[in-house]
């Protein structure tokens, strides 16, 4: 009896190597999508920003952008984890419950009720818009490298969508391991041996003066003051992570994949850290290109790897496997985070006509896959239809809205989590 308690304390102290794997292969890939590979969110968001209908400005950030991502980093690995250990603790696995008790447990449950609404409209529209900026990153790859119509392009990615979606969402999930990889080795492929090129021929140093002349001219002329630009790029850099912490009802059921919080801290670090590193070496990417992809973006573009591969390192042939590469690595980026969110559209409509018409599960099971086929054509020609407003906007506006009520339906709620505090799941058992 000792052996068997001693050998289950053991297993609980060792860290599941297998769950690590899986849970930072779905946390990746669900963050990495297609504007990330594509270089347009964190243009977007650290470099120039297109303002939030005046709550803030419009701010073309100086030199700040190479520091923003571990700020980014730093809140995600904060959230992430204490919401994770939250539905660990308390088996709470379906956002619904989740934001229940979590609501539940300050200013005598009032905000509860609330927050789930509130949310339940935030993950509607975050559905919309990523699946909409699937298509816009696809698009305007495809687009911008061979000279196609973007309404033409974004139909192609559409159909391919549509095929996927019905057919393929299972096999998807089955391998977000290789889906991961395939984003992992290509983004690599691109940004490593750029990053050297630009360092060493000092295009990265020239652009960050570039950036640091641009700040003191506007502080002088009484566009601002240090402080300003310095607070304004906090705000932008909350604003990319809320965006990502927006789509936590997606994945909060992996939550179950733990047994105990030693694995769930490594995963959660390590994810973070992952995710960290690919947009710093983006980020670092795009600012020794900076006065180019300027004017790439004044012009209405919005794949900024493509510069970045154009003006980088090796000959013709060289660029024009990175360009493949990007493609690549972009439309995986894509199918990835579209895929879920249009499969996890799916079952949360199905599920509620279940409840609803109290429909016996056996009868509902089998006319599942015919429902979600037209559910899936339904969500397609919707998204698609908000993908022709463009990349550029969907991302300053749209994941922009996500970011503000995130803070009330999730990063709030944490941090008074966090500090309230609650009891390890080993001591409720």
């Amino acid at each position: 009896m000792k052996n068997e308690k001693a050998n289950t304390q053991i297993q609980r102290n060792q860290i599941n190597w297998k769950t690590v794997l899986i849970f930072v292969s779905i946390a990746f890939s669900s963050q990495c999508g297609g504007g990330f590979a594509a270089g347009a969110t964190p243009w977007s968001y650290f470099f120039a920003n297109t303002g939030f209908y005046g709550m803030l400005p419009r701010v073309i950030q100086p030199y700040f952008c190479l520091f923003m991502p571990l700020l980014v980093a730093a809140i995600n690995c904060f959230i992430i984890y204490f919401f994770m250990k939250f539905a660990m603790d308390f088996q709470t696995f379906d956002y619904g419950n989740f934001l229940k008790k979590y609501g539940s447990r300050f200013l005598g449950g009032k905000l509860a009720k609330p927050m789930q609404i509130v949310y339940e409209f935030n993950f509607n529209w975050l559905l919309i818009v990523c699946m909409a900026l699937a298509y816009s990153s696809s698009g305007s790859a495809l687009s911008e490298l061979f000279g196609i119509p973007y309404l033409v392009t974004t139909f192609i990615v559409g159909i391919i969508m549509l095929l996927l979606c019905m057919q393929g969402a299972d096999l998807v999930r089955k391998n977000a391991v290789f889906m991961s990889g395939v984003i992992f080795v290509t983004l690599l492929i691109i940004h490593i041996p750029n990053l050297f090129y630009y360092i060493t021929n000092g295009n990265l140093a020239n652009e960050l003066q570039v950036m640091s002349n641009s700040m003191n001219k506007g502080i002088a002329s009484g566009g601002g003051s240090f402080i300003k630009y310095l607070l304004t790029a906090f705000c932008w850099a909350y604003v990319f992570s809320g965006q990502n912490l927006g789509g936590f009802g997606a994945y909060v059921n992996h939550a179950q994949l733990f047994v105990e919080k030693k694995t769930l801290r490594v995963a959660v670090i390590l994810s973070v850290v992952l995710n960290w590193f690919f947009l710093e070496m983006t980020v670092f990417n795009l600012a020794a290109n900076y006065s180019d992809i300027l004017e790439y973006w004044k012009s209405g573009k919005a794949v900024y790897t493509i510069r970045v591969v154009q003006n980088g390192i090796g000959g013709e042939g060289v660029k024009a496997v990175f360009l493949t590469l990007i493609t690549v690595s972009i439309f995986f980026a894509t199918i990835s985070t579209a895929i879920n969110y249009a499969q996890g559209f799916n079952d949360r409509v199905l599920n509620w006509y279940q409840k609803k018409a109290k429909e016996d599960i056996a009868v509902s099971n089998a006319k599942r896959n015919k429902r979600g086929m037209f559910l899936t054509l339904f969500y397609i020609i919707l998204t698609w239809g908000v993908s022709q407003v463009g990349l550029t906007s969907l991302v300053s506006k749209g994941l922009t809205i996500v970011s503000f009520i995130t803070l009330f339906t999730l990063i709030l709620p944490t941090i008074i989590n966090a500090i309230i505090g609650w009891e390890d799941k080993k001591k409720m058992e």
